[in-house]
């Protein structure tokens, strides 16, 4: 039934191997048999749950025979829709194009929250930076031209168009850190030293929007709540053909055990779209934000960027959606 439809499809042999191959690679969707050799439906299906929500991951199980325990276990495992065989080609193909359907949707959303965040430009930024340049103007006008230029790279690449793409690149990612954070340096002088350990040519790609925010936070509840200031550093290392590391580190007075575990809730008052970014980071490559943070000591944030191998250069990327 799945050859005629415009989907790759993976089979699997039994819940072992399908646990292997959703690991390893990204997916759409999974369908389950309810009765498998060595792990059931419903054990496979709570497996998922442990790293993907049903958004992140719809599960279609399909069983010969639905009682009222089948479809309270199926659920409660974590499956988004249950079916009965013998079933009909278009109710089949019906549930998997809504299921697809409702994980795409979602994915924008939340594509498009984190495009809203950052162009909700912050009127206490915007009136610091504006004073900023009004002061320099005064005292070195070739400074207050830097700012402003400055200044202009960050609205302009807050407002674009590419937040809201599935992709974008590590390079157009650092443009807009290296405006923020230098008209950061302009502000707070020698309260903020900025350290990078970026690999020299280094560039892939990855979701829009996914370090620079880390930055801010660094910035805005790190160093600039320490007396004196303090430094934070960018990392970017390559470790293998298709993964990198990224890391966001800071000295600020850190963040207490217990309130690490609310690090990636919506309501909590330092995460500028952590929750999101944590989101879109276990959907494009399976991976989940590593927070590390000790009072009076800093913060360190980081994420493994993995590819798949069949995954374009930005180049090739660019190339692609020009066509």
């Amino acid at each position: 039934m799945l050859e005629g439809v415009p989907y790759n499809v993976i089979a699997a042999k039994n819940g072992k191997e399908a646990l292997e191959i959703i690991s390893c690679t990204k997916l759409d969707l999974v369908i389950l048999d309810l009765m498998m050799p060595d792990m059931t439906g419903f054990e496979v299906c709570m497996k998922i749950r442990e790293r993907f929500s049903m958004v992140d991951l719809p599960v279609l199980i399909i069983t010969a025979a639905i009682i009222g325990h089948d479809k309270y276990k199926a659920f409660h495992a974590g499956a988004n829709d249950i079916l009965q065989k013998p079933y009909h080609y278009s109710e089949f193909m019906a549930r998997i194009q809504n299921l697809i359907m409702m994980k795409h949707t979602a994915n924008q959303a939340t594509r498009m929250e984190m495009a809203f965040l950052q162009s909700q430009i912050k009127p206490h930024f915007l009136y610091n930076v504006l004073n900023t340049i009004i002061s320099l103007t005064h005292l070195d006008i070739e400074k207050a031209r830097e700012v402003t230029e400055e200044f202009t790279n960050y609205l302009r690449m807050s407002f674009d168009f590419q937040n809201t793409s599935a992709i974008s690149s590590f390079r157009h990612e650092l443009s807009i850190i290296n405006s923020y954070l230098s008209i950061e340096k302009t502000r707070f002088g020698n309260r903020l030293e900025v350290l990078f350990d970026i690999d020299e040519d280094i560039d892939f790609i990855l979701p829009p929007l996914m370090i620079q925010p880390l930055v801010e936070n660094a910035v805005l509840h790190g160093v600039s709540k320490k007396r004196g200031g303090g430094w934070i550093k960018l990392t970017a290392k390559k470790q293998s053909k298709n993964e990198y590391h990224i890391k966001v580190e800071d000295n600020g007075p850190g963040i207490t055990s217990e309130k690490q575990i609310d690090l990636l809730s919506t309501d909590f008052d330092r995460s500028v779209g952590l929750k999101n970014i944590n989101q879109r980071l276990k959907h494009f490559c399976g991976s989940e934000l590593m927070i590390s943070s000790t009072p009076d000591a800093g913060t360190s944030v980081s994420m493994l960027i993995h590819l798949a191998e069949t995954t374009g250069s930005p180049k090739e990327l660019k190339d692609t959606e020009r066509t």
